[in-house]
């Protein structure tokens, strides 16, 4: 990232939230599509999943940047 970070538990601080995030992405793959289902957006179903998965992962980096500091 843009700085040296020490210190073994904000890298366990940092795997937590990855993993996390990854089962939050899992999640939504798994249960979030089928709400689509039947709607005018079904077509747009796996966009809106590629935007809502980086929308996430945004949203990790800009809270472990801030906490980080």
């Amino acid at each position: 990232m843009t700085g040296h970070v020490s210190g073994f538990g904000r890298h366990l601080f940092g795997l937590l939230l990855a993993t996390i995030a990854a089962m939050v992405i899992f999640a939504i793959w798994e249960y979030g599509l089928d709400y689509l289902d039947g709607t005018p957006f079904e077509e747009l179903q796996y966009v809106i999943f590629g935007m809502v998965a980086i929308g996430v992962l945004s949203g990790l980096n800009s809270v472990m940047s801030k906490l980080m500091r």
